[in-house]
């Protein structure tokens, strides 16, 4: 998650050691957990540098989505009961 915040607070992709560095961790443990992150589309990798990817914001539509529909039904219960 440190990774995901730190990205999240750049204004431009950043080079994995940057990442390293930042969340207090070897640049070969860091350049396996960007990998992995890549692979689920978490991040993108530019060049030798790195930013958060599309599947950051996917996961926040489909949470908002959620919050949504949790709204809906909280209203479909209100009206069922007269309130």
């Amino acid at each position: 998650m440190a990774i995901i915040r730190f990205l999240s607070e750049q204004r431009q992709p950043v080079p994995g050691v940057e990442v390293a560095r930042a969340v207090s961790i070897p640049s070969g443990t860091a350049m396996c957990h960007l990998v992995t992150l890549e692979d689920d589309r978490m991040v993108r990798r530019v060049g030798e540098h790195w930013e958060l990817g599309d599947g950051m914001a996917i996961l926040w539509a489909r949470r908002k989505s959620q919050i949504e529909s949790g709204i809906d039904r909280m209203k479909t219960n209100l009206s069922d009961i007269g309130a």
